[in-house]
């Protein structure tokens, strides 16, 4: 054997038996040592004994426990007499779910307290803070100084608060002096006095970011709210605001659960504009629902404005911009199997008009009872809708109304192929009074009733029939483009009504459709063609069904009047989850031509989502009888002039142009007059620490003669702290979702 092969083989041989023997190899070792602090768990390489008793040192893939800390190190020294201890060399600290390290750590296991050197601090759960020394004051509770206060984990990182001198509870905020704010190794912001952020680990008392912006109208504002977590079921929002050219105001939110069948929520703002009239303005809301027990129920919605045009002037939001009322309901509900009773308030403020022709119901009891089995009567069913209101009035008709309107029909199969259900009912109304005359105001305005308090009663008969048949066929289709099979329905249908009485006229419009009721001789048909498809289902998921094809059209004739009803269409088209498209109108067939319609396109795909629709509406303003089961078959007789017809467009379209941007865009269109009544652009950035949102409104104005209320807003938010700065041209001081209609 040659001198080369035995070394060789001597090599082996010694490797072999280091993995064969353990015992050869250099085992961790484990001591329970005592301390001033208490007794602690080591485990180390190895463990020296320096002096009588006093230091322990121990080197090596050092860990120290106690409790829910662990610190380790290559080498820890450690005091049994003080409870000091000192790591070096990969210390790390673990502080409950924080983890600290540094290149040298002092801690002392009998006060908590110690010491990092060029020490970092990651709290979960992305928060991070380094600093040339890091003092543990308690648990959870450092002193650092010269630090940096991020939740990015590039270095340099993206985004960074660098403060002079801080204190940090990672259970509750950091605060600090001497800051600047910082992007990558650039001072965007180089200094400002003061720092606090919450460590939003769960809901945090404290500041805030605050809203900055300017407008044209209200110039330079600032906006500074604060959160208070009251208790688990309690929490509370105040904000400061300042407005250079209106004045100084403020909002508040309160929100609270008091049991699982107890919640609600206040809202309010209100701004005094002493740089303009001195006029104190705001608006607020209270909601609460409340299940009492199965069955009953109390819901509360109330909501108020100072007046008509505050919420054009201090919201964002078009729907709430254009608010004609600010409603307020309460219910009290009770129900049960087939019968349910509502006592309602109603009151609301009307915003179009100066005029107090507010129409309020205060109360309004409702009894309702579904179709139902008539007793004694085996095949026949029955149901009935019962109120009483009363309503209240400033200017114009008040009074009190009774409407009982019990139906009772008898369903008839007719050899399977079809359903004939005639049916006969009767309407008694009475009204606490009658009206003799229509007066015009004489500052102008919508007509007001003169009544003379004498009671009025009017009595219907309405009897008639539907006739509905269905012819249905099933397609197989095994899985091909993921739909197991599909259902093929035709559906026609018959309607017919004859109502007749007295007392029709001389009667309070307070409802439209209990209070406007012609006498009627209608005759109504529809077909309905119908295509579903039903998914393939799994053993863990049922199989979706829904329409991929439903077309109906409905046409009427109105026998009383001797007229052609509207031929109406709905049609509704829907090959896939990515693609809606939906469609109705209305037409006259007399030769007034298209009455109304309206378009939708719903689009959702990898990276597009949008939607895009028309409103286009020439009918008069007419009351449609409630007997009329599809709306578009009623013909109210000659149109508007297509140059008084409502025509709109809405569209709405969200992209993913790139991995971190964003880019959106809603718009209201008025085709009628060539005008946009709003558009909103806007684009947002996300990374993996911070977002960066941009939005543009662009508003016709209010009256004609008068600026566009435009605004330009835009939002930085941090990881972990929310929107930091924000800027919010034009905006109001809260924005939430629409309280008024």
């Amino acid at each position: 054997m040659t001198r080369a092969r035995a070394s060789i083989l001597c090599l082996l041989l010694a490797s072999v038996a280091a993995v064969a023997s353990p015992q050869l190899a250099r085992a961790q070792s484990q001591q329970s040592v005592p301390t001033a602090g208490g007794e602690v768990s080591i485990v180390a390489d190895r463990f020296e004994q320096i002096g009588p008793d006093n230091l322990l040192v121990a080197t090596g893939n050092v860990e120290v426990t106690r409790g829910t800390g662990r610190l380790l190190a290559d080498r820890v020294e450690i005091n049994r007499t003080t409870g000091d201890a000192v790591a070096t060399g990969r210390a790390i600290f673990y502080d409950g779910d924080d983890r600290l390290t540094g290149e040298r750590i002092e801690y002392n296991i009998k006060t908590g307290t110690g010491v990092v050197y060029q020490g970092e601090l990651h709290a979960a759960p992305y928060y991070r803070l380094t600093g040339e020394r890091l003092e543990r004051l308690g648990e959870s509770v450092y002193r650092v100084r010269q630090g940096v206060f991020t939740t990015c984990e590039d270095e340099p990182p993206t985004w960074s608060f660098h403060l002079g001198e801080a204190t940090a509870d990672l259970e509750d905020f950091v605060y600090g002096w001497n800051a600047s704010f910082w992007a990558k190794s650039v001072p965007i912001i180089p200094y400002f006095p003061a720092f606090a952020a919450a460590i939003r680990r769960e809901r945090q008392t404290g500041f805030l970011p605050p809203q900055l912006g300017t407008s044209t109208k209200k110039g330079f504002f600032a906006e500074i709210p604060f959160f208070w977590a009251i208790s688990d079921s309690q929490d509370a929002t105040a904000t400061l605001a300042a407005y250079e050219r209106r004045g100084f105001g403020g909002a508040a939110e309160y929100r609270y659960i008091i049991s699982n069948d107890q919640k609600g929520r206040l809202n309010g703002y209100f701004v005094d504009e002493v740089f303009k009239e001195g006029e104190l303005r705001g608006f607020g809301s209270v909601k609460h629902d409340w299940q009492i027990a199965p069955g009953l129920s109390l819901r509360g919605d109330l909501n108020a404005v100072s007046d008509d045009t505050v919420l054009r002037d201090y919201e964002s939001a078009l729907a709430q911009r254009s608010a004609q009322r600010a409603e307020s309901n309460l219910f009290l509900t009770k129900t049960w199997t087939n019968w349910s009773f509502v006592s309602r308030l109603y009151w609301y403020q009307d915003l179009t008009t100066p005029r107090p022709v507010e129409l309020q119901r205060v109360p309004e009891l409702t009894l309702s009872g579904v179709r139902q089995e008539l007793p004694g009567l085996p095949g026949f069913l029955y149901q009935t809708d019962t109120s009483l209101v009363n309503f209240l009035r400033y200017a114009g008709s008040e009074g009190a109304r009774f409407d009982l309107h019990p139906l009772v029909s008898r369903p008839v199969p007719l050899a399977g192929y079809a359903t004939l259900t005639p049916f006969v009912g009767g309407r008694v109304t009475a009204y606490s009074t009658t009206v003799t005359d229509v007066h015009s105001p004489v500052a102008g305005g919508a007509a007001i009733e003169d009544t003379n308090g004498e009671p009025r009663v009017r009595e219907l008969l309405e009897f008639g029939s539907d006739a509905e048949s269905r012819a249905s066929r099933v397609y197989e289709l095994g899985g091909w483009a993921g739909l197991d099979r599909l259902l093929h329905s035709i559906e026609p249908r018959v309607h017919y009504i004859r109502i007749i009485g007295h007392n029709f006229y001389s009667l309070p419009l307070w409802t439209n459709q209990t209070d406007r009721i012609p006498e009627a001789n209608w005759f109504e048909y529809s077909l309905t063609n119908r295509i579903r498809g039903r998914t393939i289902g799994g053993d863990s998921a049922e199989a979706d069904r829904f329409d991929l094809f439903k077309l109906v059209l409905a046409s009427a004739y109105d026998i009383e009047n001797t007229q052609l009803g509207n031929v109406a269409g709905d049609l509704t088209i829907q090959p896939s989850q990515m693609l809606r498209l939906h469609g109705d109108l209305s037409y006259n067939v007399t030769g007034d031509g298209l009455q109304a319609y309206t378009t939708d396109v719903t689009v959702n795909i990898p990276r597009i989502v949008g939607s895009v629709g028309t409103r286009y509406n020439r009918m008069p303003p007419v009351i449609i009888p409630y007997f009329v089961q599809i709306p578009g078959t009623f013909n109210p007789g000659n149109g508007l002039a297509s140059n008084q017809a409502t025509n709109f467009l809405q569209g709405e379209v969200k992209v993913d142009l790139l991995r971190n941007l964003v880019g959106r865009v809603k718009t209201n269109w008025d085709i009628r007059t060539t005008s946009v009544v709003e558009t909103r652009f806007g684009a947002d950035f996300k990374f993996d620490c911070w977002a960066l949102s941009l939005d543009y409104v662009r508003r016709n104005p209010d009256r004609p003669g008068k600026n566009p209320d435009n605004e330009f807003r835009f939002s930085l938010n941090l990881l972990g702290l929310g929107n930091v700065v924000s800027t919010r041209v034009g905006a109001g001081a809260t924005d939430s979702e629409p309280r008024f209609k």
